[in-house]
């Protein structure tokens, strides 16, 4: 493919044999923030680089901020790009008025508690961060998985050099499926698509099946101790079990594709 040529953005049935979706990605902020949303993937955080598809990301940046929210923390990472990043950890909300509202009440003065995840972090701190990506606000964001201090300048020198080979190795040039491949992974996603509407069916007509059996034993039931009584049993409504197995159309393909 030249770069002339336009990108070809891949189903999401092809994703798993994408070199990046499931990869701890080491970029920079700058990246982070350049990744582009496509409609159809917004509810998977789900990002671009070229047509690379990229859910984890890993960054190494100087902790420049810390907020305390109820229920998560913010660590505003620098790396020295341009841009700065925020990564969200969620962490135990405090006790009942242990804390006081500033502003528009949402973020807190209060210290985190000393048993809280990660309270050993502060500013001016060299930190790797792993986690997935999404968007707060129109803004990127890295939910995070795995946080950890870089203590050596030896070990950001490591780092530089993964992204500097991860970006000439593997986003340097599109991702490039041959149309077999395509094909071959269409037609699992379909079968796959299949088997589950088969075993969907299948429990919606058990379900039908089993409330018409109960109905007919409580309605013989009722005869045998009513005598001649003409009155019908009150039924047991057959929605009851259709919506314990409804499902919405498309359900099966999670990414809306």
């Amino acid at each position: 493919m030249t770069s002339a040529e336009p990108l070809v953005y891949y189903p999401a049935y092809c994703f798993h044999l994408s070199p990046t979706i499931n990869k701890w990605c080491p970029l920079r902020a700058i990246d982070i923030q350049g990744l582009e949303c496509r409609p159809g993937f917004e509810a998977d955080n789900v990002f671009f680089s070229l047509n690379h598809p990229i859910r984890w990301v890993r960054i190494v940046g100087v902790v420049v901020a810390i907020d305390e929210y109820h229920g998560r923390r913010i660590y505003t990472v620098d790396d020295s790009t341009g841009e700065c990043i925020e990564c969200s950890l969620d962490v135990p909300k405090p006790a009942h008025g242990a804390r006081q509202n500033i502003g528009n009440g949402n973020a807190a003065v209060a210290r985190p508690a000393e048993d809280a995840p990660h309270s050993d972090i502060d500013v001016g701190m060299v930190i790797d961060v792993k986690g997935s990506t999404k968007l707060f606000r129109d803004q990127k964001q890295i939910n995070i998985q795995k946080l950890q201090r870089v203590r050596s300048t030896n070990q950001e020198v490591q780092f530089w050099n993964k992204i500097r080979d991860f970006r000439r190795d593997v986003l340097g040039q599109p991702w490039a499926l041959e149309r077999r491949e395509v094909r071959r992974c269409k037609k699992q996603y379909l079968a796959d698509v299949d088997a589950d509407e088969r075993k969907r069916k299948k429990k919606k007509e058990n379900g039908y099946t089993l409330d018409s059996n109960v109905l007919g034993r409580q309605i013989s039931t009722k005869s045998r101790n009513s005598g001649a009584s003409s009155k019908p049993a009150k039924e047991e409504p057959l929605t009851k079990t259709e919506d314990k197995y409804s499902y919405t159309e498309g359900q099966y393909d999670a990414l809306g594709l």
